[in-house]
């Protein structure tokens, strides 16, 4: 099983004061609305945004800096680590860390503070450092604490990513570690599908599903085209969901740019049914199915609200299919329905809470190894422990 992410700390982004969840090849966040679990998704797609563009893209891709600040009062710093084996001498006991910290010093003044920790070479030996202050960059050896600096550069300006041009230079300086992280980061794929956007005809093309699913068509056609092992497997998730179907049909429409449709045939029913015509849950469902089937997936996925707009019966193929594509790629997920919770192992699910008089998240909110030893001694289901309360995680 795939399982880069190994570990993502948190404090004041959003309701996260002090968060620190390990992720194992198959992670789902369970708990009830404004628990946290989407600002902890989060912090993955924000870091990830980071490294694309630039901290004040990012920023501003947000709504600015107040839209991520913990709303306390008491701090205007934000600090995220995330540790991962994605390098090539990375391993579980030296694995590479990144840190981003930002802190508002005056109103629309953002100080960054980037640290990479990465194993340049085999072998016992500390990690090679990368630290970015601002513009300024630093480049040595030495634990977390500032050790003996070697190298110095300059950034274009004090918004540029720190990782993002480090992964560019040259790998007999740096190793290759930068440039893994980068792209580890860079390619993570954050999906929560627009259905509207999902049901239109979309651009001929072999590009990999978008996060919001707008190209589905085009995706899906390129999934039949390639991988028809991929396809028909699909194919068999969806007719376990959905009452009648026999198979998906594409069509073509002209134009300045061809385009492609979506059809599903049904018993039945003498015309196929267009996606556009589609119910809300099958376009959704179709859309995380096309991700779960691909063969080159990204290293993480992230999908937000997976139970959203599906029937119970389609959350048992659903938690199948995730786990058998953890081989592929990690997947976390977040889910608000005990029914998901019921198919899921212990070390699988990630109970969130929220403290009511501090309004901080609580995360994780139940002890993974405690679960297992709960679920032994009775006769209920994960879901349905959560669900009565005995497992936190559930309105007060």
């Amino acid at each position: 099983m795939v399982n880069a992410l190994k570990r993502v700390t948190a404090s004041g982004f959003r309701s996260l004061n002090k968060v620190d969840v390990v992720f194992g090849p198959f992670s789902v966040f369970v708990g009830p609305n404004g628990s946290g679990k989407s600002n902890l998704l989060q912090v993955l797609s924000f870091v990830r945004d980071t490294a694309r563009f630039d901290t004040g893209q990012a920023i501003a891709l947000r709504g600015g800096f107040q839209h991520i600040l913990r709303q306390d009062g008491r701090s205007r710093k934000v600090s995220l680590t995330i540790e991962a084996v994605v390098s090539d001498h990375a391993s579980a006991k030296a694995s590479d860390r990144y840190t981003l910290e930002l802190e508002e010093t005056k109103p629309g003044d953002i100080d960054r503070t980037e640290v990479l920790l990465y194993k340049r070479v085999s072998g016992q030996g500390r990690r090679q450092k990368i630290q970015a202050k601002g513009s300024e960059v630093s480049i040595g050896e030495g634990p977390q604490r500032a050790g003996t600096l070697d190298q110095f550069l300059s950034l274009a300006s004090d918004d540029v990513s720190a990782l993002g041009t480090m992964a560019r230079l040259n790998e007999e300086r740096l190793g290759s570690g930068p440039r893994d992280f980068f792209d580890f980061l860079s390619t993570v794929r954050y999906l929560d599908p627009i259905v509207e956007a999902a049901r239109r005809p979309a651009r001929m093309s072999n590009a990999a599903l978008h996060d919001d699913a707008s190209n589905l068509a085009s995706a899906l056609r390129a999934l039949h085209e390639d991988h028809p092992d991929g396809f028909d497997a699909l194919q068999r998730d969806l007719a376990q969901c959905l009452p009648g179907f026999e198979a998906l049909e594409f069509g073509v429409i002209g134009g300045a740019a061809t385009s492609i449709v979506v059809q599903l045939r049904e018993k039945g029913v003498m015309s196929p049914i267009d996606l556009s015509d589609a119910s809300f849950g099958t376009v959704r469902l179709l859309a995380l199915l096309t991700a779960l089937h691909d063969p080159l997936p990204p290293r993480l996925t992230i999908i937000e609200e997976v139970d959203h707009g599906l029937h119970p019966y389609a959350l048992d193929v659903l938690v199948e299919r995730m786990r058998e594509a953890s081989e592929r790629t990690q997947i976390i997920a977040g889910s608000h329905s005990p029914t998901l919770v019921n198919q899921l192992h212990p070390g699988e699910i990630i109970i969130c809470d929220r403290d009511p008089e501090t309004g901080a998240s609580i995360i994780p909110a139940y002890d993974r190894d405690r679960l297992k030893i709960l679920l032994d001694k009775t006769d209920l289901k994960a879901g349905e422990l959560w669900f009565s309360g005995a497992l936190n995680g559930v309105p007060k």
